[in-house]
């Protein structure tokens, strides 16, 4: 499942359209077309070169430079449903006109100018663009009406700097598209003592503008427990799930009701529209359905339904920040903070019960699906196991980040770390891998004393730069540790 945005591009100029101003035009237009997961609306050339049309979004040379013309392009971006704004003066640019788009949206904005050419070597030898000067005009202009924006740099268009600042405005865009708004599934409650957990809905509604959808468990496991054993949907997922792992040490009750659980929760997450989920696991589900659910939120996850253990909230917007900044490419691994490496000090156990997507698996030869009390898969398999459901592998090495979102007093923060997967011989239960960061005791340390608790998302990639700009868009403090 792929993530994309769509960004309105100003192409802006205070004096005539110039050859110049068509060219760095052209050149921006054939860099965006290059970026993953970008999808550009530009205003378009009037026929007449004259008369701006705003049922078309056409301007006299597809660029804005007064202030109605400003108006109909925002009309035309509003109507297309950007998701951000990229602002450039191609020559000095028109300050109040880009600032009056960007003021009618109030979107994310990126802002770049471009590098300047040779001068003309005319009488006055004057200059082609002033790029540069006018950018610090349309700069204060965004910054006198108080917009949030990010500043690229100087760039020509064809630079590779250029196009990997516009790919991390994009993930970061994809963040905050993402969270506003988002819809939350829990099903379930939190465990009795996991405080931890706990959440505040109006803060979610009041930063985010995001809905809490609740079910309880007994009505999720009543819409499992109605389907037919042949149920097509039931028979599908039961195969799904078979072919997931090399090897099963579980019974066959575990994989069919398994099955119609993952179609119950399927059904939940659709009818509802939901962005991501968290759902009630022990000791509950064991009760009413005679199963552990580890496995299913990583089968999930790996759908794209993103799903954290033991109804964590926070701990599923947090998968959402790194699932939408990975622009859907790859899934994140809910985890635990578990414990630190008893020989190496800067490297930490990022774990959990079983519920990483099958995907991640370092070898997917090494994949198993196990129960908590055998995840050697020694002992003899019991259909009535309530303990069957874990998945069992080593997540694959690679560079990583961490994301956890939290709210206090009604002020929101994310911690963003950074490491690096190293593979390991041993064989630990559920699903895992030994991380190794810079500075291990500063990064505990900061969980510490920042108030973060012991749930994190975490997915390959170094997110660090999109989830800063996220983070300033959206109004919450970050804490970096590198």
């Amino acid at each position: 499942m792929s993530v994309g945005v769509k960004l309105g591009f100003v192409p802006s100029y205070r004096f005539g359209y110039t050859d110049w101003c068509q060219k760095m035009r052209d050149d921006a237009l054939a860099a965006f077309a290059a970026i993953p997961g970008l999808e550009v609306v530009v205003p378009g050339v009037a026929p007449d070169g004259a008369s701006p049309d705003l049922d078309a979004g056409l301007t006299p040379h597809g660029a804005v430079h007064t202030l109605d013309e400003a108006v109909i392009v925002a009309e035309h971006f509003r109507r297309q449903n950007v998701d951000g704004l990229i602002l450039c003066p191609l020559d000095f640019g028109d300050e109040r006109s880009a600032a009056k788009v960007a003021e009618l949206l109030d979107v994310p904005i990126l802002l770049y100018a471009t590098k300047e050419p040779a001068g003309r070597d005319d009488a006055g030898l004057t200059r082609v663009s002033d790029s540069y000067c006018g950018n610090l005009s349309m700069a204060s202009g965004l910054y006198r009406r108080k917009l949030r924006f990010h500043y690229a740099g100087l760039f020509f268009p064809d630079e590779a700097a250029f196009k990997d600042e516009v790919l991390t405005f994009v993930r970061a865009v994809a963040v905050v598209k993402g969270l506003l708004g988002a819809r939350l599934g829990q099903v379930g409650v939190r465990p009795a003592t996991f405080e931890t957990v706990g959440y505040s809905e109006a803060a979610m509604i009041q930063a985010f503008s995001q809905n809490v959808i609740y079910a309880n468990l007994s009505d999720i496991v009543a819409v499992a427990r109605v389907l037919d054993d042949d149920d097509p949907h039931v028979l599908t997922t039961k195969e799904e799930i078979e072919s997931a792992y090399e090897e099963i040490t579980v019974g066959e009750r575990y994989l069919l009701t398994a099955a119609k659980l993952e179609v119950a929760l399927t059904s939940f997450w659709h009818e509802n529209k939901l962005s991501a989920m968290a759902m009630q696991c022990w000791p509950s589900i064991g009760r009413e359905l005679g199963i552990s659910v580890c496995a299913t939120y990583g089968r999930l996850t790996e759908k794209g339904m993103l799903t954290a253990c033991e109804a964590d909230i926070l701990g599923a917007l947090s998968m959402l920040a790194n699932y939408q900044a990975a622009l859907g490419q790859t899934v994140p691994h809910f985890i635990d903070w578990t414990i630190a490496h008893r020989e190496e000090p800067n490297r930490l156990l990022a774990w959990h019960c079983g519920n990483a997507p099958a995907c991640l698996a370092q070898e997917a030869e090494e994949t198993a699906l196990r129960s908590r009390r055998d995840m050697k898969g020694e002992l003899e398999v019991l259909e009535e196991d309530t303990q069957a459901g874990l998945a069992q592998f080593q997540i694959r090495p690679g560079v990583v980040t961490f994301c956890r979102l939290a709210e206090y007093d009604n002020e929101w923060k994310m911690l963003i770390a950074t490491g690096e997967i190293v593979p390991s011989d041993e064989t630990l239960a559920g699903t895992w891998s030994w991380v190794e960061v810079a500075d291990h005791e500063g990064l505990y340390r900061t969980l510490v004393e920042e108030g973060f608790v012991h749930h994190a998302s975490m997915i390959h990639g170094d997110q660090t730069r999109a989830l800063l700009q996220a983070c300033g868009f959206l109004g919450i403090s970050p804490v970096v540790v590198s």
